[in-house]
């Protein structure tokens, strides 16, 4: 139920707050067992960035990583140090260039991947499920929208922001 209009100058305010309380309910709908599994491993949305990235890609150079997440090298250094203790990454040199160090996915990374996007495939559709295909279709035009233009707003008139720090 939408909350009671308090900013009459400024409604998107009242929109945003709304945005918020709505993301606030959806998120306990989209984490199952496997995400709690990733809170026990201590992995973060970064992580699994990366793991979905290497998972598509196969084997990436560290730096080219960093520029694929748009985030520092050292944070792709602190990210692969904890997928590596936990066994879920391995790092091997290059066979080109011997300083260069490659990231891909150990078999127990693959499958803990396979497990995360299974789960998040099934929650998405169960949530889309309340939709009719044309209010679903209507809802992620919206959002692909939405996300376009705060994409644009981020990347500015000088162009695309410098890497940042990856959470995690």
């Amino acid at each position: 139920m939408p909350l009671p209009s308090r900013n009459r100058e400024e409604p998107h305010l009242d929109n945003a707050q709304r945005l918020l309380c709505l993301v606030e309910r959806l998120r306990p709908q989209l984490i199952g067992p496997t995400f709690q599994r990733l809170t026990e491993l201590h992995l973060s949305p970064s992580h699994i960035r990366l793991m979905r990235l290497l998972r598509s890609e196969g084997p990436l150079a560290m730096k080219e990583l960093a520029g694929r997440l748009g985030i520092s090298p050292p944070s792709v250094t602190a990210l692969t140090r904890r997928l590596a203790a936990t066994g879920l990454v391995t790092r091997r040199p290059h066979t080109e260039d011997s300083r260069v160090v490659l990231l891909e996915l150990t078999p127990a990374g693959e499958r803990l991947h396979a497990q995360v996007v299974e789960e998040q495939m099934t929650r998405m559709g169960q949530f889309l499920a309340g939709l009719c295909p044309n209010e679903q279709e209507l809802l992620l035009n919206l959002l692909e929208r939405a996300i376009r233009a705060g994409e644009e707003r981020l990347e500015g008139p000088e162009g695309p922001r410098p890497p940042r720090k990856a959470s995690g």
